[in-house]
């Protein structure tokens, strides 16, 4: 992949994708979030069969920390033992959550379960979660795919995504990146701007796909116009290049500038670069080096060394009160940002 306009001294520019991109977990509801990402995740100690617990235990649970009415409690515990699914994953879910009752990883895998083999999809995903975290049972990557699989096959956008991300990263299926791109296609039809990123990508790199600039330009357009940092930050790399698009640095500048507003880190370090050489916008030393600062706090190992070799650079030509000034407008910058 070619690079225009290379800073001197410093790494040439760089598109959020010039590693392999992480893809980002996402979920259906909010409490997959919770309920895969917790620090103090609780995973099933043995590998006996879960026991649940019965509608009397759980009242005299909810009665004991229940800041709802009681009777209201009773009546979901008795419609999900009776097979209601709506109730059984709303059960799951104060399980996950502790919301009312103590919180109980493996009481909400059971409830889960429950629906989800009545074909509820939000079930199905959450139950997809807690075999790819292991939370409240042991990890096990091909179960999560095949509860992936179940949504996906049922039409939901998001089990969609992490099918072909399954597909794509080869964990708990057979790597295959042409089903990864189709799968993310039906996804990403339906609005997934994670799965409009993938195939931006794929189409990019022709990983899964023929590689195709006018198709990579369309979907990172499609989710960086619904403000997806790192499809906004690979758009700017493409009219940085011109890439599926006559290259116009400003343009580049704008999007990387949208994408530094949601964090990436590769859209930092362009800036950087970008106020360096004077590259779609007037050479600033100062902000350069704001932008450069902020990127080397929050890179990853592997990058923070590019990153400083820019910082170390502009030093070199920046007085003291350069550098205070840039510091100072990052300090500006950060306060808005939180």
């Amino acid at each position: 992949m070619s690079h225009a306009h290379m800073c001197p001294d410093v790494a040439a520019l760089t598109p959020s994708g010039d590693v392999s991109f992480r893809r980002l977990t996402i979920v259906a509801i909010a409490l997959v979030g919770v309920f895969a990402n917790r620090a103090d995740v609780a995973t099933l100690k043995n590998n006996g069969p879960l026991r649940r617990i019965s509608p009397i235990e759980q009242t005299a649970q909810r009665t004991e920390h229940a800041s709802d009415d009681t009777q209201s409690w009773t009546r979901q515990v008795e419609a999900a033992d009776q097979g209601d699914a709506a109730a059984q994953f709303a059960l799951g879910r104060k399980y996950a959550t502790g919301e009312g009752v103590p919180r109980d990883d493996v009481q909400a895998v059971y409830w889960w379960r429950r629906a989800a083999e009545q074909g509820h999809v939000d079930a199905e995903l959450n139950l997809a979660a807690a075999y790819q975290h292991g939370v409240g049972v042991p990890k096990d990557e091909r179960e999560g795919v095949a509860w992936y699989r179940r949504a996906a096959e049922q039409g939901d956008p998001t089990g969609q995504l992490h099918l072909g991300e399954a597909y794509a990263d080869g964990e708990g299926v057979s790597a295959n990146a042409a089903e990864a791109v189709r799968w993310w296609h039906e996804a990403a039809d339906q609005g997934s701007v994670l799965a409009q990123n993938h195939l931006g990508q794929a189409y990019h790199d022709g990983d899964g796909a023929p590689q195709d600039y006018a198709q990579a330009l369309q979907w990172y357009r499609m989710a960086a116009e619904r403000s997806h940092p790192q499809a906004a930050s690979n758009l700017g790399f493409m009219y940085q290049n011109g890439q599926g698009v006559a290259r116009d640095p400003g343009q580049a500048v704008e999007w990387w500038r949208q994408a530094a507003t949601g964090g990436n880190v590769s859209a930092l370090y362009n800036l950087a670069v970008a106020y360096y050489n004077g590259d779609g916008v007037m050479t600033d030393y100062v902000e350069a080096y704001k932008w450069v600062e902020m990127a080397e706090a929050r890179a990853s190992d592997e990058r923070r060394p590019k990153y400083a070799a820019l910082r170390d650079a502009l030093s070199m030509k920046m007085t003291s009160a350069q550098v205070a000034e840039a510091r100072q407008r990052l300090r500006e910058w950060t306060a808005v940002e939180k």
